[in-house]
């Protein structure tokens, strides 16, 4: 019975940290693919078509967990102009969310002339926006409730519509990103709980890549995010990637802190390891998300899973 009325409370609490948060993939750029949270990463290889996919599963102690997927496919197109899309779903108990993004994004190489390491990215400046349409929906034929007419129950599929805006660039080095998301293109509507909307959320990211050796990198970075609502979230990244051939191949090595910062404090939220492998074009990523805050410690920990292949790219961009 406690674990039962658990499940319940935590159902109600999914749906109001999903109206304080926006998308639940944001945090997935780390292990798949930082398009998903800001468009101008969009088709920054001129010479592949990324296609990648991811499975998160975020209370492993919970029998409905809220778990989401996603599928990414961008390249570069014409010259230097790229275009992407991505599809998702999450399940969160009675609650669903599914819907689409479509991106274009330009990228502008700012030292083509400098010597580059073998496995070493082009500095370049990107820029890039993006449309979401997304549907919520409530299953409401499995809520009990004691009057089926009650009107709160009239209308539980919400259709919305944003866009966002994301900026990123690369040179000797550093690295970095800043991206506005979940931009209403109308009335910013109740979405999660009937009564609070999603908040447009201002990402910024900031790291740097340390050689070691020819076959080793360390890449340092932070990314802060700010909530329209005033939610305030940091993560602290550490990876390390050791090299065995050409292309990027290899494998990463690193963990991620999350913490959580509002009026009411700060709390460590998660932190979480992090493996990711490249084998040839094909893209392996994984990450164990051991939770920190008191709803953690009794659902449970959450893992997520990314899979992905560099395709060649079949319109062969002049990305000079």
């Amino acid at each position: 019975m406690r674990r039962n009325l658990f499940t319940v409370i935590l159902v109600f609490v999914s749906v109001q940290l999903f109206s304080q948060e926006g998308m639940p993939f944001y945090n997935h750029y780390l292990v798949s693919d930082p398009y998903l949270i800001n468009p101008s990463y969009a088709g920054q290889d001129p010479e592949i078509l990324s296609l990648t996919a991811t499975h998160r599963n975020q209370w492993s102690n919970l029998p409905e967990s809220p778990n989401t997927q996603t599928l990414s496919v961008h390249a570069t197109v014409v010259d230097r102009l790229a275009f992407g899309v991505y599809l998702f779903n999450d399940q969160n108990g009675l609650s669903s969310l599914r819907g689409i993004n479509a991106s274009a994004a330009y990228h502008i190489p700012i030292n083509p002339r400098r010597e580059y390491r073998d496995d070493e990215q082009e500095d370049l400046f990107s820029f890039g926006l993006s449309y979401n349409f997304f549907q919520q929906k409530l299953d409401k034929d499995r809520v009990i409730v004691n009057d089926p007419n009650d009107p709160l129950l009239d209308d539980p599929t919400y259709n919305l519509n944003y866009f966002n805006l994301g900026a990123s660039f690369r040179y000797f080095g550093a690295f970095g990103g800043v991206a506005v998301n979940n931009i209403p293109l109308i009335d910013n509507e109740a979405v999660a709980n009937g009564v609070e909307p999603i908040p447009t959320w201002y990402n910024f990211l900031v790291g740097y890549q340390i050689y070691v050796s020819d076959k080793i990198h360390i890449d340092p970075s932070v990314v802060m995010n700010l909530g329209s609502n005033s939610a305030r979230k940091f993560d602290l990244n550490l990876m390390t990637h050791f090299s065995f051939g050409d292309f990027q191949q290899g494998v990463d090595l690193g963990v991620s802190y999350r913490q959580d910062i509002d009026k009411n404090g700060s709390q460590g939220l998660s932190i979480s390891p992090v493996m990711k492998l490249k084998i040839g074009e094909l893209r392996l990523g994984m990450s164990y998300d051991i939770g920190l805050s008191d709803i953690a410690k009794e659902a449970g920990n959450g893992i997520l899973f990314s899979l992905g292949y560099n395709f060649g790219n079949p319109f062969d961009p002049d990305f000079r």
